[in-house]
């Protein structure tokens, strides 16, 4: 052992490297970026384009089917989706989770660029979401009594924008119940007809004056200086005396009301019912969430503090949860490292030989700190502490055998450098490949595809990193320590043969010469354990429980976001006078055209969403189920649905995507399968993309009439839009803030189809009325249109409200095949139903590959295929604890629990690999297999127990939920690898004797012809 030797013989090094090691730990641990989750980028580009006015079928024909032609050029588009509603076309691009994302965007933007759509199409827009991508805090300014709404808008918009926007690490701030500042140009119709002017004559002027154009350049003083032509206007009082025609002269404000802000908001936000404005906060993908969230909170107070006319309130940070879960994890792996410790003294019975052992956790973790700081990108998260966390009861495991054996040395003979050197020899070889073969379970983590292999990266890394650090330190520090702490201290001499061994060893010995018995009751108990997994159920992830819910209303399509506001002043109120509320917050409406990361769709008026903060003690599934119930019934055609709001990565509980030949008969089986879905228990909120039916004016222009006025269909439309529409013509700035200039038509009435038929256009010929050229009905259409890869689909979505997903899954399935649906048409079962299957083959492929990569690394180790294969044997036993753990603790089986039987793979071995090394040992020195077998049970029960039981009290705390914000990975993982541990640990003492006995079988056979009176 090289490494032993040079510690050995380096003391002084060793202590300085140690030093380092600690100090770079501290040091790295100050330095991470912290976050609640890996900031995962999820392989979707959203594009979304703007058609104000436009209806379903338009914006499908004229945006959504061009931008699919030309987006599907990009290479690696695995789907291509597209929703045309009113107005906004939405195109989801989904590429594989391998695929390089910045790539992906760069060539989308070119495609995007190189696009010409028809006029009146705002530039699309290119979203990509992550983990990071929505608001880190929500917060909301609100007026107190005696300040106008006004005053409250000028407050934020003068003061409190501009302190955040300047703010480190601060992405994008985005507003609520902030009224637009955009400049917009009210013609008057009847002063238009009266001085002869044109909405496309000042539609024209308008759009020249914010040209500058050079012309060329002129020498002054031989200095060549660019020439320019510009006409631009910045100022509300230029704007208004901009002359609109010159014969005679007319300016804008002689035919047109010009106002800045509307009386129409896009939203209204409300914070415990009162009017406020909304403040939320999205960091930067690479800024360290609590840092952004001191700096804004600083802020925030410096521009708030003082002011007793308004008033601030913060409804979430997702700082605080991140801190909850780090203390949380911090706390769970420090009382782990304590239940390990008190065990390891009650094994030992020595202070200083418990204090070398446990050193190995804090020195371990802080190399490992040091690795992932320097080598990687990863961030302190949940997952890279909960790496952490379960890698404590692990890292101590190679320092105990080490310790062990020297403890075990020193009672029989004096302490010197060669007998520590010796006793670390006799284990190396199989703490290092018990190490390895952990170690090597990880790797197959890679071929995990999604989600999941993204999320538990970071733990992965962490685990891998902190065993490597536990077994450099086992064969380097500890030794060292021993020599340090032991020399001049008398280990008192025990009898190695304790009660609890020489019961092991009659055990032992009556199972080796009644193997038959011994393997079929343990094959029945395998068998029996599977039986457990149905009754566990399975999800995809646990339940990551945060004490706020997330409340959507939504109303029929078209619904004015006032309306909405009516509406949800009366649900805000009862839903706060029913209790448990700590803080409700709610936005009506959203601004045209913005991206929702969480519902991957464009914005609309018709819905409302709130943030609600509840009360620490609250039992949340219960309070989702309380109020969906209590806040019934809804105004017609409404839905309400309410979810907890999660930190993690979810996934619409049920996702059915629906196919068909025609629409008609998409339509019908959407229907079906929605009506079917609601009736399985354990479904929230079902809903399709379908039945919501929108009222539209269709003004169908007869081509002949038109053209008997001069006017092509083009034409007519140009006249009809501003009469309709408001229309983006400029932009306003005077170089510091820059405001967006709108045009619309005034003087005529739109209240009725016959108001809209008589609405006057100046044709060539002169004045007519719409009915002149075109019918005026009101028709119903679809709200929204849905393309996949170009075919023709819907969707049925819904929440799973039961823990058990796979169950309502299953039911949900054998539902819908004792539908009948129309000829043609069919579902694929997307959503939890897909995660659940995904996960499930790739973890198994994940396992059978780690049982692969385990096995060579023991073969290598061993040099031999026998001793390695007895010991993969002790491996199908853990299932039967895993199961139970899972079983007793009330989870459903999900990622969380596969990872930890990942897990258990690596650690499993790790007891049978110490037994079989001394037998090996044992053999090589002279032993017969069974006399081996007999004197290595004996000797390595304590360390084999002392592992096993240490891993084991590590992982309590994590098991119990000590701690906050770790859901995700402690419990399930926490429950597998105990109940795994237990059972297998208890089993392998027995098994695997009994299988090296009998793959040795005629070398046993030949021990006993030699020696007839040996005792069997």
């Amino acid at each position: 052992m090289i490494m032993t030797k040079f510690s050995l013989r380096n003391p002084i090094a060793i202590v300085i490297l140690v030093l380092l090691v600690a100090c770079g730990g501290v040091y790295s641990a100050t330095k991470f970026k912290q976050e609640s989750m890996p900031d995962i980028a999820i392989p979707y580009l959203f594009v979304t384009a703007l058609y104000p006015g436009a209806t379903p079928q338009e914006v499908q024909n004229e945006v959504a089917i061009p931008l699919e032609r030309a987006l599907r050029q990009v290479e690696g588009v695995q789907v291509l989706e597209s929703t045309s509603a009113s107005n906004v076309a939405t195109v989801n691009m989904q590429f594989s989770f391998s695929a390089d994302l910045q790539e992906k965007t760069a060539k989308v933007e070119e495609v995007l660029n190189g696009m010409q759509l028809p006029q009146g199409v705002e530039k699309p827009v290119l979203n990509k979401i992550s983990f990071s991508s929505g608001p880190m805090m929500y917060a909301s300014v609100t007026a107190n009594a005696g300040t106008s709404l006004d005053e409250l808008q000028t407050f934020v918009r003068k003061q409190v924008l501009p302190a955040l926007e300047g703010v480190d690490g601060v992405g994008k701030v985005q507003t609520a119940g902030l009224a637009s500042e955009n400049l917009y140009i009210r013609l008057k119709a009847d002063k238009m007809a009266e001085r002869g002017v044109s909405f496309q004559q000042i539609g024209q002027v308008l759009q020249a004056v914010n040209v500058t154009l050079p012309v060329g350049t002129a020498t002054f003083n031989q200095v060549n200086e660019n020439v320019v032509v510009t006409g631009r206007v910045h100022s509300l009082d230029e704007l208004k005396q901009l002359v609109v025609s010159a014969a005679p002269p007319v300016q804008l404000q002689d035919v047109a009301d010009i106002v800045q802000g509307t009386t129409v908001p896009e939203t209204i936000s409300r914070v415990q019912g009162e009017p406020s404005v909304a403040v939320n906060i999205v960091k930067n993908g690479d800024a360290n969430a609590v840092d952004v969230s001191e700096r804004v909170m600083e802020k925030l107070n410096e521009v708030v503090q003082g002011n007793d006319r308004v008033r601030l309130d913060v409804i979430y940070d997702s700082a605080d949860e991140i801190k909850k879960s780090v203390e949380g994890m911090a706390r769970e792996g420090l009382l782990g490292a304590l239940f390990a410790s008190i065990l390891i003294l009650l094994f030992l019975r020595n202070v200083r030989a418990t204090l070398i052992a446990i050193v190995s956790i804090p020195l371990s973790i802080a190399m490992s700190m040091t690795l992932l700081h320097f080598f990687t990108d990863v961030t302190l998260n949940i997952m890279t502490l909960g790496g952490m966390a379960v890698a404590v009861g692990r890292v101590v495991d190679d320092s105990i055998v080490v310790i062990e054996n020297i403890v075990r040395r020193l009672q029989a003979e004096k302490a010197s450098k060669e007998l520590l050197l010796d006793a670390t020899r006799e284990v190396a070889a199989a703490i290092t490949s018990s190490t390895l073969t952990t170690v090597a379970v990880f790797a197959p983590l890679g071929l995990v595809s999604g989600i999941v292999g993204k999320v538990f990266a970071p733990f992965a890394l962490t685990v891998v990193f902190s065993l490597l650090s536990s077994l450099l330190v086992a064969v380097t520090v500890v030794p060292l320590l021993a020599y340090l702490l032991m020399r001049r201290t008398k280990v008192s001499h025990r009898d190695p043969e304790t009660r609890l061994s020489r019961s092991y060893k009659r055990l032992l010995k009556w199972s080796l010469n009644h193997k038959t018995v011994v393997v079929l009751l343990s094959l029945v108990v395998l068998a029996g354990s599977f039986f457990l997994a149905p009754l566990a159920g399975t999800t995809f992830l646990p339940e990551q429980e945060q004490k706020y819910v997330m409340m959507t209303l939504t109303m029929p399509k078209g619904t004015d976001v006032r309306a909405v506001d009516e509406k949800v002043q009366g649900m805000d109120r009862k839903l706060r006078e029913l209790g448990s509320v700590r803080l409700s917050q709610v936005t009506s409406g959203s601004p045209k055209g913005e991206f929702d990361p969480l519902t991957y769709t464009a914005g609309a008026s018709n819905k409302a969403t709130w943030i609600v903060g509840l009360d620490p003690s609250t039992d949340v599934t219960a309070y989702i189920q309380d109020r969906k119930r209590e806040l019934a019934p809804l105004a017609e055609g409404a839905t309400l649905d309410m979810q907890q709001l999660s930190g993690g990565p979810g996934g619409q509980g049920i996702y059915i995507i629906v196919t068909g030949p025609s629409m008609d008969a998409i339509r019908e089986a959407t229907t079906r399968i929605t009506d079917a879905a609601r009736q399985v228990e354990g479904t929230d909120s079902v809903r399709n993309t379908l039945l919501d039916e929108l009222k539209s004016v269709e003004i169908k222009l007869r081509p002949g009439d038109a053209l008997k006025y001069g006017l092509t269909t083009v034409q007519a439309w140009s006249l009809l839009r501003p009469l309709l529409n408001e229309e983006k013509v400029g932009k306003l700035g005077d170089g510091k803030r820059t405001n967006d200039i709108y045009l619309s038509v005034e003087g005529v009435a739109k209240q009725s189809l016959e108001d809209i038929a008589k609405l006057p256009l100046a044709s060539p010929l002169g004045m007519i009325a719409v009915q002149d050229i075109a019918d005026v009905k009101e028709v119903k259409q679809q709200s929204a249109l849905q393309l996949r890869d170009g075919a023709e689909y819907a969707t049925v979505l819904g929440n799973i409200t039961d823990k058990n997903a796979g169950k309502v899954n299953a039911d949900l399935q054998e539902k819908l095949k004792s539908l009948s649906l129309p000829e043609g048409t069919g579902y694929v079962l997307d959503g939890s139903n897909k995660q659940i299957q995904d996960m499930m083959s790739d973890m198994f492929l994940a396992m059978a590959v780690a049982v692969g990569m385990v096995y060579i690394v023991m073969v290598v180790a061993f040099g031999g295929g026998k001793a390695p294969f007895a010991i993969l044997f002790s491996l199908p036993f853990a299932v039967t604890g895993a199961l139970a753990g899972t079983l007793l603790a009330g989870e459903p089986i999900s990622i969380a629990s596969l990872i930890g039987m990942l897990m258990l793979i690596g650690i499993v071995v790790t007891n049978a690999i110490v037994l079989v090394d001394r037998v090996q040992q044992q053999v090589r020195a002279g032993e017969t297999i069974r006399a081996a077998l007999l004197e290595a049970g004996g000797t390595r029960l304590r360390p084999i127990l002392m592992t096993a039981i240490a891993t084991i009290c590590a992982l309590l705390p994590l098991a119990l939920e000590l701690g906050e914000g770790g859901a995700l990975i402690s419990k399930g993982l926490a429950v597998v690898v105990i109940g795994g541990l237990v059972t297998s640990t208890l089993l392998t003492l027995v098994i695997v004797p009994i299988l090296y006995e009998a793959l040795h079988y005629r070398r046993v056979r030949r021990e006993k012809r030699r020696r007839p009176t040996l005792e069997l």
